[in-house]
């Protein structure tokens, strides 16, 4: 990928972040990239090519994360604390493209749209297979894996909705809280200490509700 095609998906992301898939017009995105709207169709065919792509390089990004974050070898509930981590994390280090991941798909057809539903299953199978080796183990009461697996993505991803930067809690604050929610939920015993919260300005980010269900 050229610093070309990277100004494209970078600005992409900004309008988008701002104003949503819908209002952004190829004309704009040109302007905002620096280039030339025909030179756009050198990379993409039109928009809905352009969020497809930014849509799967989301997920498959937090799927080579959580690849590199994961313990090799330990228990369940110590996977899954590592797990809150890496994910939380990267969707509040990852704003934006964590937004846009979870809120336009709406706007892609059906065949691309079957596509982001199978890069999300591959990352869903892997926390669902964490559940079920906590049930196994006994470190984890969990009656139905593959929906408590949907539950908490939809819950620890929700994060980057209310999350702000300069808001009141840090971001290993917000992954302290969920763990410790998570690790109740499931019944297994938090080895979390209580947040240590520090004061700061807090800014207004525009408020989305978030539902994941590609």
């Amino acid at each position: 990928m050229n610093m070309t095609e990277i100004n494209i998906r970078l600005a992409a992301i900004k309008l988008i972040s701002r104003n949503g898939y819908e209002s952004m017009s190829l004309r704009q995105l040109a302007a905002e990239a620096g280039i030339n709207a025909s030179t756009l169709y050198i990379y993409y065919k039109g928009k809905s090519e352009l969020l497809l792509e930014l849509i799967l390089d989301y997920l498959q990004g937090l799927s080579r994360e959580w690849a590199r974050c994961r313990p090799r070898t330990s228990t369940a509930d110590v996977k899954l604390r590592a797990f809150i981590a890496c994910h939380v994390r990267y969707h509040l280090e990852h704003q934006d493209e964590a937004m846009l991941g979870n809120l336009e798909f709406r706007s892609l057809g059906a065949e691309d749209l079957q596509q982001v539903r199978q890069a999300r299953r591959q990352y869903l199978k892997a926390l669902q297979e964490l559940l079920e080796q906590g049930v196994k183990e006994g470190s984890l009461s969990c009656a139905e894996p593959k929906l408590m697996a949907r539950t908490l993505f939809n819950m620890l991803t929700h994060a980057c909705v209310w999350y702000q930067a300069d808001g009141r809690w840090g971001i290993d604050d917000v992954i302290r809280h969920y763990s410790d929610l998570v690790l109740k939920m499931l019944g297994a015993e938090s080895l979390v200490p209580p947040p240590v919260s520090v004061p700061r300005t807090v800014i207004n980010r525009r408020s989305v509700p978030l539902e994941v269900r590609p």
